[in-house]
């Protein structure tokens, strides 16, 4: 219901300035749908250098980019495929004034808030060999903010793309798991030792444990970068 709120309010506040007789640009990023996500981002010019915008994702699935389970002695996951939303406020400044408005190079913040959900489903063999089914409920909250820089070029009338070059940042995640049926706490222990080798996580040096049925809390890196396709009116 929360997730529901929070897409409403941002249609209607984009539909109400979008009203305004003010330059005003949406763009898609055409890769996304590829990984299961579409992702409309709205932008609006506060000055002849400066933008406001916010950008709602909606994910449905993983599309054709699996992300696999995790498969250890004993341990096997299945395939997993996260779906939510996602909202992304930002503030950009464009380094130089342009007659198309709104192009070249820009230097920006944003922020980010995700919410993800999915079920994880496997089996797990405990140390007494006894196996037991793995069906937790996960839900992945995600804050995050940051820097960007990017180039924006006009290629025809009022159509444009959207190179975002970089975008270095930091995210705080909460990780939700509420189990179906109980699991042996040994599980959680082998969990955190095998994410904790993926290398994603190389020369962090991260020190955590995930948590059955309470919040597990990390912070990480945060990147964005990309290409969009939009349209100025």
């Amino acid at each position: 219901m929360q997730n529901k709120v929070l897409i409403v309010i941002c249609f209607l506040v984009i539909s109400i300035i979008a009203r305004a007789q003010e330059k005003n640009h949406i763009n898609i990023d055409p890769l996304l749908p590829i990984f299961g996500t579409v992702q409309l981002q709205y932008e609006r010019a506060i000055s002849d250098k400066m933008s406001i915008g916010i950008s709602v994702g909606l994910k449905t699935g993983s599309g054709i980019l699996k992300i696999s389970g995790i498969n250890r002695d004993r341990i096997s996951i299945d395939e997993l495929s996260f779906k939510g939303i996602k909202i992304l406020p930002e503030f950009r400044w464009y380094t130089q004034k342009s007659s198309n408005g709104l192009s070249g190079f820009y230097l920006g913040v944003y922020t980010k808030y995700q919410n993800f959900t999915d079920e994880i489903s496997g089996i797990y063999t405990d140390s007494n060999q006894i196996d037991s089914t793995i069906e937790v409920d996960t839900n992945i909250i995600t804050f995050a903010g940051g820097l960007e820089i990017g180039y924006k070029l006009m290629i025809w009338k009022r159509f444009f793309i959207d190179f975002l070059i970089a975008g270095p940042g930091v995210s705080t995640n909460r990780i939700e798991l509420v189990e179906k049926q109980p699991i042996p706490d040994e599980f959680y222990d082998d969990v955190s030792d095998a994410l904790s080798e993926y290398a994603f996580f190389d020369g962090l040096n991260l020190d955590f444990r995930i948590n059955g049925n309470q919040d597990t809390n990390i912070v990480l890196p945060a990147f964005r970068y990309g290409i969009k396709l939009g349209y100025s009116f």
